[in-house]
């Protein structure tokens, strides 16, 4: 007995150093892992540096140079978006000069920032499946791949530095937050990580005002785990302290610069509300036609297949624990427990909702599920063992996503920049127009205005506002035939008329459009009145 007691202390002296260095070196691979991911994800904004700036970005940008005390909820002009996402539109403007080409608007900075948030999201993807599956290295490696995988996919509407890629590090930090800090019992750490989360929560909000993720997982998750959490009202009140502090530095630095809190209400709630109710009655056929397209590359992309295949998988494994007869709130394999499952199915269950209330479907859209998506799938490495169909089914679908959005992105990064519509537009006003000249385009695209270097008297650049805020086109008609009325007016098609518009309004606004103004030139569907007068009166 001595000789094989003193065999055995010898060869655990032997093994744990052995053991220590193999983990050692599992997390320096890990860690390199993530950081080359996070790499790769940036990388892949590269080749797009010096594209033109979609429509949305030339427009966030503009309001965000053109911020101050004004006539409207940002300055001179109006949208309906959080001022978070101003203000990072805001410093992209300083990380790089904007200038316009033929080709549009030109603005590296502004695809730093995708890139940046895209890198930021990887990184976070890595943290939040150490969290919720501590002892799966396939949860982690899988979840941070496919985040890779999905941000640098044109088919979620990447290069377009948008309000979804820009809150998606705030919902991985904030979820993770969650995570770690229930996983904690309360004390100092798990109190600065519970605020920590609630801050992040409302500055996910205050990017995209529809990006409530974080409050949507806290909530469920503090109704799962009321029973086997300590100083769950504790916990709740950091949370919200967090979320309450972030967003009164936000209501007060939007004051500072001329915006109310009044406004803020009604573009960020009041107005979508509305929106929604224009879109669902009188929406035209392209939005059904955007729909289509935006399922197809959620599927095509490889996120709907993620999703399918750990739904397959976590179904089998409820069904496993029933037919079993173990209980639900048991610890699972991993270390983490099943309680955060119903949290995580929350959480993509609301950015999947958030994806189609939006109502207008655009591919970007599609981002928002990103969060979703890994947590759930990290969360499958503790229902699906190694060596099973399962995990050989998830990891197919992982390595699909990969494979589609290299596919994808290989065409869009090689292909030529080709002279749009839009850009013949902004050539000719800078040719032809004068420093003080304005220009009204009915209806949307803000890259005009912002690429013709004038300013607009009509302060809605979006189309979806004007049908929704000035449907009969008074506000227009007034602005026609007022004091700051514009030499210059830029219409889609042969007049004014468009979906959601009044049809007597839009008629009297025509007529006038006529009356005072003629038409110069085309290019595609635009067409360029010039006021007859030879300017403003």
């Amino acid at each position: 007995m001595a000789v094989t007691d003193h065999l055995t202390r010898a060869t655990r002296e032997v093994v744990r150093p052995t053991q220590q260095r193999t983990r050692v070196g599992d997390r320096r691979w890990a860690t390199s892992g993530l950081l080359l991911a996070a790499v790769v994800a940036v990388a892949a904004w590269l080749p797009f540096l010096e594209r033109p700036l979609s429509p949305d970005e030339s427009g966030f940008l503009l309001l965000a140079q053109h911020w101050h005390h004004g006539s409207s909820l940002y300055g001179d002009y109006w949208v309906d978006r959080p001022p978070l996402l101003l203000w990072l539109f805001s410093l992209a403007g300083h990380l790089g000069p904007t200038h316009v080409t033929s080709v549009g608007v030109i603005a590296p900075g502004v695809k730093i920032m995708g890139a940046a948030a895209s890198g930021a999201a990887v990184l976070l993807t890595g943290v939040l499946a150490r969290q919720v599956a501590p002892r799966s290295r396939w949860s982690r490696t899988a979840a941070v791949v496919l985040a890779a995988a999905l941000l640098s996919s044109p088919l979620l509407g990447m290069p377009e530095t948008n309000g979804e890629v820009l809150a998606v590090p705030f919902v991985l930090l904030g979820t993770a937050g969650v995570v770690a800090a229930l996983r904690r019992p309360w004390g100092r750490t798990a109190a600065l990580l519970t605020a920590g989360a609630g801050a992040s929560a409302m500055a996910g909000a205050l990017v995209k005002q529809n990006v409530v993720d974080v409050f949507v997982f806290a909530a469920v998750a503090a109704v799962v785990l009321r029973h086997r959490v300590d100083r769950l009202r504790a916990r709740m009140a950091g949370f919200a302290a967090g979320a309450v502090a972030v967003l009164g530095l936000a209501l007060a630095g939007a004051w500072a610069q001329g915006t109310t809190v009044a406004g803020l209400w009604d573009a960020i709630v009041v107005f979508r509300l509305e929106a929604s109710d224009v879109i669902g009655t009188s929406a035209s056929e392209a939005t059904s036609q955007r729909m289509t397209r935006t399922v197809l590359a959620f599927f095509t992309s490889g996120a709907g297949v993620v999703l399918a295949v750990t739904l397959v998988i976590a179904t089998a494994a409820v069904l496993d624990r029933l037919l079993h007869d173990r209980r639900s709130d048991a610890p699972g394999v991993g270390g983490t427990t099943p309680s955060f499952a119903s949290p995580a199915a929350a959480l993509v269950a609301w950015e999947l909702c958030a994806a189609v209330l939006g109502g207008s479907y655009w591919l970007h859209y599609l981002t928002g599920v990103v969060p979703g998506l890994v947590t759930v799938l990290a969360l499958t490495g503790r229902s699906a063992r190694p060596r099973t169909p399962a995990r050989r089914a998830a990891t197919l679908a992982v390595a699909y996503t990969l494979v589609a959005g290299v596919a994808v992105w290989a065409p869009h990064a090689t292909a030529a920049v080709s002279v749009s519509s839009d850009a013949q537009v902004i050539t000719y006003l800078r040719e032809h127009a004068a420093p003080g000249d304005g220009v009204v385009v009915g209806f949307g695209h803000p890259d005009i205005v912002a690429g013709s270097g004038l300013s607009s008297p009509y302060e809605q650049l979006w189309s979806l506002p004007v049908r929704v805020r000035d449907p009969d086109l008074a506000q227009l008609q007034r602005v026609l035939a007022g004091p700051t009325a514009p030499r210059w007016v830029v219409v889609a098609g042969d007049s004014l008329e468009t979906w959601g518009l009044d049809p007597a309004g839009t008629a009297n606004a025509q007529r006038y459009l006529q009356r005072h103004y003629r038409e110069d030139v085309t290019y595609g569907d635009w067409h360029i009145w010039q006021r007859q007068e030879g300017g403003a009166r």
